[in-house]
Order: C-alpha cells, then sequence, then structure tokens
C-alpha cells in the first residue's frame, strides 16, 4: 500500500512509496525543530542517526522538506470575474445601497475596529508582533490578536481578547503571571508557554518548563510541563496531550503543519493569516484529508496548492472573498 503526502480519496497525489503516518510526523517533527534553530550537537547527531535508519525514513523527509518548498515555486492564478448583466434603472439605487452595506460591513470585519480600540497589544491578520511588556516579559503575538494588560502589586494579568501568543514570562515572587481567556487561566510557573483562542475554547501549550492551568468557574486545575497542553471550554477541562511545542508553535518561523488534518479544518487555520475569507461551499470535499508544511505569508498561493493537487474549484472576489468548491 503506498501513502500520499496529499490524499484525495484515493488518487495519488505527490506519491511515496511509505504508508506509516508516524513516521510522516517524525520527520514533520525534525524538519521543524532543525528549521527553528532548535538541534544541539547530541541532537543533530541523533537527527542523522534516524536518518540513516532506513531509506523510508529519508524518503518521509524529502517529502516533507520538499512540501513547502514546492509550493513556494507555484504561481497564483489570476482570477476572471464575469461582469453582471445589466440591472434595471429602478434596481440601480437598491442595488448600490446593498453593496455599500455590505462594505461597510465587511470592512469593518477586516478592519477589525472594536478589538483595536480597546486592545493594549493588537496585530492584524497577517500581522506579527512581539509586545515588551511593563516587567520585561514578552509576547509573541500570532497573526488577529488581542490583548490587554492590567498588571497591579499583587499579580500581573493578561486577558487574551482574541488569537494566540506566546509568553515569555520574568521572574517575580511577589507577582504571579497569569493570562486569561475563553473561561480559564494559565499562570506561569517561570516558563515560556502559549495560549490561544479558537472556536472550541482555549489551547494552553507548554515551551518550557511549567504552567498551572485551571478552570472558571469550575475550578479545577492542572500543571503541564514541556511539551504538554491542555484545551478548556466553559471552565472545564480536557485531559493533557503531548505535543511536540516546537510544531505547534511554528507561526513564531512564518510556518504551519497539517499531517492528515480535514480540508475543513486546515481552511479554518488559513483564514487566521488570510486578510479576507475562504469559504467551503461544498461540503463533500470538507472531509478529505491535508498533509503539508506551508508558509504563512501567501495564503492565497496555498489555496492555488491545494486546488491544483485536488482538482478543486473556486469563485474569488478578487483575492478578498475565496469560495472552494468542486
Amino acid at each position: 500500500m503506498s501513502y500520499y503526502l496529499w490524499t484525495l480519496q484515493g488518487e495519488p497525489l505527490f506519491m511515496t512509496d511509505f504508508n506509516d503516518k508516524d513516521m510522516l510526523e517524525q520527520a514533520a517533527e525534525w524538519f521543524f525543530r532543525r528549521d527553528g534553530g532548535r538541534l544541539s550537537v547530541e541532537d543533530e547527531v541523533a537527527f542523522r542517526s534516524w536518518l540513516a535508519a532506513s531509506d523510508r525514513h529519508r524518503d518521509a523527509y524529502s517529502e516533507i522538506a520538499g512540501t513547502w518548498q514546492d509550493l513556494g515555486a507555484i504561481q497564483p492564478t489570476p482570477a476572471v470575474l464575469t461582469p453582471p448583466p445589466p440591472a434595471r434603472d429602478f434596481l440601480r439605487p437598491v442595488a448600490a445601497g446593498f453593496t455599500f452595506l455590505c462594505l461597510l460591513g465587511l470592512g469593518t470585519y477586516v478592519l477589525d475596529v472594536p478589538s483595536r480600540l480597546f486592545a493594549d497589544g493588537y496585530t492584524a491578520v497577517g500581522e506579527f508582533q512581539v509586545l515588551a511588556l511593563p516587567d520585561g516579559s514578552t509576547a509573541e503575538m500570532n497573526s488577529g490578536t488581542a490583548i490587554t494588560i492590567a498588571y497591579s502589586s499583587g499579580e500581573r494579568r493578561i486577558h487574551l481578547k482574541k488569537g494566540e501568543a506566546v509568553f515569555t514570562v520574568t521572574s517575580d515572587q511577589h507577582r504571579p503571571f497569569i493570562v486569561e481567556s475563553e473561561g480559564g487561566e494559565a499562570t506561569a510557573l517561570g516558563t515560556v508557554y502559549g495560549v490561544r483562542n479558537d472556536v472550541r475554547g482555549g489551547v494552553v501549550t507548554v515551551i518550557e518548563s511549567h504552567v498551572a492551568v485551571s478552570g472558571k468557574p469550575a475550578g479545577a486545575s492542572v500543571e503541564l510541563g514541556p511539551d504538554e497542553r491542555v484545551r478548556y471550554e466553559d471552565g472545564h477541562l480536557g485531559a493533557i496531550e503531548k505535543v511536540d511545542a516546537a510544531s505547534e508553535t511554528a507561526w513564531r518561523r512564518r510556518k504551519l503543519i497539517f499531517v492528515d488534518q480535514p480540508l475543513g479544518e486546515v481552511i479554518n487555520e488559513l483564514n487566521r493569516y488570510h486578510k479576507g475569507v475562504i469559504r467551503i461551499v461544498d461540503e463533500s470535499i470538507r472531509a478529505r484529508r491535508v498533509s503539508g508544511v506551508f508558509e504563512t505569508s501567501d495564503i492565497v498561493k496555498v489555496i492555488d496548492a491545494l486546488e491544483k493537487s485536488f482538482g478543486f474549484n473556486d469563485t474569488r472576489l478578487g483575492s478578498l472573498v475565496i469560495l472552494i468548491h468542486r
């Protein structure tokens, strides 16, 4: 049986001669760790030993490393817009008013006016920022993120209003560092960790040291170590999961990784980095599986690559609105 780095319900795209998903995940982990410059001398030796142990290891690593490089060479296809038929004269004012309201609503959505007004730290879609906090800690803010800062004599509290950030925390025994979001709190125990808001609630991922995570108002709490994460929703904590924190926070290096993920979830993630709206309007393709490594710098180019690989089509309003279908 063959494994396909890109799959279209059994049709081969970027075909390889291995079928071990775990091996692909190992290759992706090594790729991100090396790309991020995180390998010590001992880890580099371990990587080379892993690579030399099997031709299948080399094949997996070549595919995962080559995918995003190949995507960079794909040129986006310009959208072709068909002019609408002439409107009747009496409909023109109505159409103009409707268009104005739509553009106003879309402009408010894209510019995200409410978050800009009330946030102490803000990144627009597609932007990244390292924010210096008053105590010397830092917040690396992902695309589309807003935070407020509430420091006092008793605590250092950050409210993650939307998006995702990685916090590098300075030590202060008298003032705990707390990130609050989506009905949960993550208290640093001398650490580097990420907090994210998504459609399912909040996610805390520990990169270094330890973090205490508690739900509100449920009150349950857990302590996470490096390469562990926990999700919470409505104050209720999920199970602790083992992850590769470098891969989970690959956006810090402007990259994303997907291993056997449904297309619907991939598009949801790509929307976080796209200045506009990408939607799947054909439910029959939402569950198709995608694996690959992508750069966040040009999401339209990623969509072009996905469509070329899967044979999908789309309807576009420039690059602002992309509706994907068969």
